[in-house]
């Protein structure tokens, strides 16, 4: 959806421009290739020629990364309890509205600033590269897969699926474990998978929530 908005450029010249104010890139991937650019509600100041982001409110959803984000004016950030609190009604509305099975089973994000989202997309997109290789590999290096669910991993600083090589009785970290190892030795630069062995090693406690756990494969 695209909507008319009176912008302020930091020069003070007032002017129109559309923008783009809730997203869906499932209906539009290009949306999402625009957002990863930067581009995505950038303007020019007819005036001054300065090109920035137009802080207004941005509905971004992309349902395949677990990712519903509800993003604000970076000004807004002061306020940051009373937004969040807005978000959590405007969610819980929406989603009543909804039959059961297509409500979303994860929380939404509160983002101030559209910078950050374009963070949040660009990490979620290296972090999809590095996936990629460990789906077109692991049956060469003899790992399994565990998929996770996207929104839980961010919290979790995993990647949102791990390989792990079976071992009756062996607890499930010392399976990661041996997964992340053989994939590190086969790709050495896969660094989200190296950062997530360095984490699980320095934890020895470390367990997956069954929550978390989308499918073992």
């Amino acid at each position: 959806m695209q909507k008319m908005e009176k912008i302020i450029c930091p020069c003070g010249r007032e002017f129109e421009a559309e923008l783009w104010n809730a997203v869906n890139v499932a209906e539009n991937p290009n949306l999402k290739e625009l957002a990863i650019a930067g581009e995505l509600n950038v303007v020019c100041c007819p005036e001054c020629g300065t090109i920035f982001y137009a802080e207004h409110f941005l509905l971004y959803q992309d349902n395949d990364n677990e990712i519903l984000a509800f993003v604000y004016p970076k000004e807004f950030e002061k306020e940051a309890g009373h937004w969040h609190k807005k978000m959590e009604a405007d969610f819980k509305h929406a989603m009543s509205a909804l039959e059961t099975d297509k409500q979303l089973k994860y929380k939404p994000l509160l983002i101030f600033g559209l910078d950050l989202l374009v963070e949040l997309i660009r990490n979620d997109e290296d972090e999809n590269d590095e996936v990629s290789i460990l789906n077109y590999v692991h049956k060469e290096i003899g790992v399994r897969l565990i998929q996770l669910h996207p929104s839980l991993t961010r919290e979790l600083q995993l990647v949102k699926i791990l390989p792990y090589v079976p071992a009756a009785g062996a607890p499930l970290r010392e399976q990661v474990l041996a997964g992340l190892k053989k994939l590190i030795d086969y790709n050495p630069n896969l660094t989200r998978y190296a950062e997530n062995l360095e984490l699980i090693k320095a934890n020895k406690h470390w367990a997956l929530d069954a929550s978390a756990i989308k499918k073992m494969k």
